[in-house]
């Protein structure tokens, strides 16, 4: 079977299939038996006490792992679990052929109607009182008590059966089936992910998901195996799909200058979703985020022709050549992704509630990323003499000046926040530096993630304006100096990054003071921890990651670039 379009048909079964059916449905009773059967009860709720005990028991042992759960446990993690599966499966019909991504429409319309059928009936059917453990079992470790602000969820009166695992479990299934044996192990691992933060907050016990959760993916899997309902619904949901996939193909092929360049939109969405990601994540450049996907002259083309030629095009009324002029079908299927992952790391994940609550574990993960992009950076830049030290010299100057002399606090005035957003926005285009890492630098790094996540217009507006301004302004220009001084305007970068490493050092005395409503931090001072503790622990582990994750992506830069070739 050597086409995607095809997939459906070769794992989901086009007739009754009464040995899957049986087996599978026969598996998930006998789970859910082996659950109410009083011999193997007592050997299920002591598996249930001992993983509690265990989960629950890390909230009491470090305000690190309560704040962990604290952000894991609430509903704002639910809305993010469920934008990563979708990023997660657009990503994959999105990294294929045309076929995959007909097919990966089709299967996912299909895999909504299955999930939302089966969650309404296990609902209905598995309606068992069962109270969670916190409100049974003794020694109780309540995040709430050690983190004031959280809105985990820590008990219920229904707990059986896991909804969350249930959906996960579904999904791997499904994905296991639909695509390929490694997107269902993605599946799995997000189920067992998606289901400790419920179990630790004493929300949920651990059979609440492996019998309640595991008995009704098994049936779900006698369904999808063993019937040919879910083929014939995915058969049904091809038809809107090619009619859409139709229209999308004449809309893109008219608007765009690139011809079918854009037939797959998911792709442009999702690479400007890894832009976004990218800029408000100080130490990954949105520039060099670009750069890996392979779009960066495109993009920088795009935004330089929003020039006097387009405003005429338009004044004459003339918008389908503006359009074309403009690469707006680009541009704006990469501008809903960054948009999405605005909205994503300031109001559901707010960045600034993790450099508030963690900051020696955000800090050190930002640090991680910017120390591996130094290096990174300089392998692929050939040192020639005392030149190349002198331009990293002269960056370096400049990083320790931004890093000492700028201040903590930093003026909250509209003329302030606009040169913010020029700065940030001239750094976003030059590959090497992120606009969030000199909004950093500048202190305004918290307060513009706080201001997206309110829709604080008196912050976003002159923000946005000075980034629009900026971007009109500088992409010519850079695009000009990376053309002519490529070389030596990446050294100067280096210099910058490493000159500026003081400021995203992640061991600080950190002070803060109320100023007006807000609570703003007013000194930090570096210091080098002297004992080996749970913070210093899971903060060299974010530093690992942050390198770990520069290194996974300069090598996606470098397939993409023998690709290329």
């Amino acid at each position: 079977m050597t086409s995607n379009e095809n997939l459906s048909e070769f794992t989901l079964s086009k007739d009754w299939r009464w040995l899957p059916l049986i087996g599978w449905t026969a598996a998930g009773l006998l789970l859910f038996a082996s659950w109410l059967w009083p011999v193997t009860r007592e050997a299920w709720d002591a598996f249930d006490v001992w993983v509690f005990h265990v989960m629950n028991g890390t909230v009491a042992q470090s305000d690190i792992w309560a704040t962990i759960w604290a952000l894991t446990g609430g509903r704002r993690f639910d809305v993010f679990s469920a934008l990563l599966i979708f990023v997660i499966y657009l990503y994959y019909i999105g990294s294929g052929d045309f076929a995959r991504f007909r097919h990966g429409l089709a299967f996912g319309a299909m895999t909504a109607v299955l999930l939302l059928v089966i969650i309404v009936l296990q609902r209905q059917i598995i309606a068992y009182p069962r109270l969670s453990p916190s409100l049974v079992l003794d020694g109780f470790n309540s995040i709430l008590s050690v983190v004031p602000w959280s809105n985990a969820k820590e008990g219920s009166d229904r707990s059986f059966p896991g909804d969350h695992a249930t959906v996960t479990m579904i999904l791997a299934v499904l994905w296991w089936l639909g695509f390929t044996w490694r997107f269902g192990l993605v599946g799995v691992a997000l189920a067992f992910f998606f289901a400790l933060p419920r179990i630790a907050a004493g929300a949920h016990w651990a059979t609440d998901a492996v019998i309640g959760g595991g008995s009704v993916t098994l049936i779900a899997l006698a369904l999808v195996s063993g019937t040919p309902i879910p083929w014939r619904i995915y058969r049904f949901a091809l038809k809107p799909v090619d009619w859409v996939l139709s229209f999308w193909i004449r809309f893109a092929d008219r608007l765009s200058p690139e011809g079918r360049d854009n037939v797959n939109p998911t792709r442009q969405v999702l690479r400007g979703m890894c832009i976004g990601a990218a800029d408000l994540i100080p130490g990954v450049s949105g520039g060099t985020m670009a750069l890996i996907l392979g779009i960066y002259k495109r993009l920088i083309g795009a935004i330089a022709k929003l020039d006097r030629e387009l405003i005429g095009l338009v004044a004459r009324g003339q918008v389908l050549a503006a359009a074309r002029h403009a690469d707006a079908l680009f541009l704006g299927t990469i501008g809903i992704g960054v948009l999405l992952s605005l909205i994503i790391f300031s109001r559901i994940i707010p960045l600034s509630m993790m450099v508030t609550n963690l900051p020696e574990i955000t800090f050190g993960f930002f640090f991680g990323l910017i120390a591996a992009s130094i290096v990174g950076l300089l392998s692929h830049v050939h040192m020639k003499g005392a030149g190349g030290w002198i331009w990293i010299g002269f960056g370096v100057v400049l990083g320790l000046l931004a890093a000492t002399m700028v201040p903590v606090s930093t003026p909250d005035a509209s003329w302030f926040i606009f040169l913010c957003g020029m700065a940030a926005v001239a750094a976003m285009l030059v590959p090497g530096i992120s606009g969030s890492f000199v909004l950093l630098i500048l202190g305004k790094y918290t307060d513009a993630i706080e201001a997206l996540g309110r829709l604080d217009f008196s912050f976003i507006a002159p923000l946005a304006a000075g980034v629009v301004t900026g971007a009109l302004l500088f992409s010519r220009a850079i695009s000009w100096l990376l053309d002519h001084f490529y070389r030596q305007t990446l050294l100067a970068v280096i210099g910058v990054l490493g000159g500026s490493l003081l400021a995203v050092w992640p061991f600080k005395d950190r002070h803060y003071e109320t100023i007006g409503t807000k609570v703003k931090l007013v000194r930090a001072d570096p210091y080098i921890p002297s004992d080996f503790d749970l913070t210093v622990f899971f903060t060299i582990v974010a530093v690992l990651t942050g390198i770990f994750l520069y290194r996974f992506l300069d090598r996606l830069a470098q397939h993409a670039e023998a690709e290329s070739i």
